[in-house]
């Protein structure tokens, strides 16, 4: 007899300047799902005092907030009367600390995933006990690996990749003539003293090569006096959209990374990607797209971006390259492997 598909239940915190087809919570458009959202017992919570929702939640991590508490808090009675449901926090480390302590009778699974890399995740959370009470945890990049396999059983450590909209990213027919133009996007973990120091070694060389900086508009005082630079903030998506089809590279110093929307958003839209060797990179680029430099080679990044950006042949097989790369991070293909994990766990 086949067995029915699991109830899966979505906990989401929507990240403000994610774009509508951005970000991690893209993951319930695929999927057979609820995304859950406040009910009677949540109205409720919503009552309490913050003072008592913080004295609540003082064990949780400085990204763990009341409105977070309050979403683990309302889904008491699902797990008191309702069994066969997966619940998936789909960030962890701001939505995901008490669930497993609130479901004593384990007929339901708890599935949260985690997108900051080792050292960022420990300077947040506070305590470790809690991810004991998971029946898995989902890590995106090959860096966070060890640290959970330290933490949880390591079976119940699942490294499946983020995805990416390759519908709605696409390459767009270059524009004849146009001025060759990185773009950068982003600002966690970004490297924006590296960014400006290639900036000007690049324009020291080559007068002729324009920037698209994507960012928080408080960073853009890094950018001052610099000269072929485009400052954009708070765009739409559709902007975006637009300001990646008019680049030729995607131009990217991290600090620290797992898994990147900007780089897989770049890449799905024929992209290749100049970026520091650093964090969980490796898992989403090759050579067939991406040319990696060293943490702080400010050197190395221009002659890179220089190099490709210059040579059309090239730059047209990486951008090829690209689009194939991103297109096995699809979100359809991401969704698939998430099934697989939902029905693994449904049969324990």
């Amino acid at each position: 007899m086949k067995q029915a598909a699991p109830a899966i239940r979505y906990i989401v915190n929507r990240v403000s300047h994610h774009a509508t087809h951005s970000g991690y919570d893209q993951l319930t458009r695929y999927i057979e799902s609820r995304v859950v959202q406040p009910n009677r017992f949540r109205r409720v919570l919503d009552r309490l005092p913050e003072r008592v929702l913080a004295n609540l939640r003082r064990t949780a991590g400085n990204w763990y907030n009341s409105t977070a508490l309050k979403m683990e808090l309302q889904q008491i009675p699902d797990f008191l009367y309702a069994s066969g449901q997966v619940f998936h926090f789909l960030y962890g480390e701001d939505s995901f600390h008490y669930a497993g302590y609130l479901n004593p009778r384990k007929g339901n699974k708890i599935v949260a995933s985690f997108h900051m890399p080792p050292e960022k995740f420990l300077n947040i959370t506070r305590g470790r006990r809690h991810l004991k009470t998971l029946d898995a945890a989902v890590i995106v990049a090959p860096n966070q690996e060890e640290l959970f396999k330290t933490i949880i059983d390591p079976g119940k450590v699942h490294l499946i990749p983020h995805g990416v909209d390759t519908e709605f990213f696409h390459p767009k027919a270059a524009t004849a003539g146009r001025p060759r133009r990185c773009i950068f996007v982003g600002v966690h973990l970004r490297n924006f003293k590296m960014l400006r120091a290639v900036i000007e070694n690049i324009c020291s060389q080559e007068q002729n090569i324009f920037f698209s900086i994507i960012t928080f508009k408080d960073q853009f005082a890094h950018f001052a006096g610099l000269r072929n630079v485009s400052l954009y903030s708070s765009i739409s998506e559709d902007e975006l959209l637009g300001l990646y089809g008019a680049a030729d590279v995607l131009l990217m110093p991290m600090h620290d990374c797992t898994a990147n929307n900007a780089v897989l958003e770049a890449m799905a839209c024929g992209l290749p990607v100049v970026a520091t060797r650093v964090g969980g990179l490796g898992l989403y680029v090759n050579k067939t797209c991406a040319v990696l430099v060293d943490p702080d080679d400010v050197q190395g990044m221009a002659d890179a971006v220089l190099a490709l950006i210059t040579d059309k042949q090239r730059l047209e097989e990486m951008s090829r390259g690209a689009r194939s790369v991103a297109q096995q991070f699809d979100w359809q293909v991401i969704a698939e492997k998430m099934r697989n994990l939902y029905n693994g766990l449904v049969q324990q």
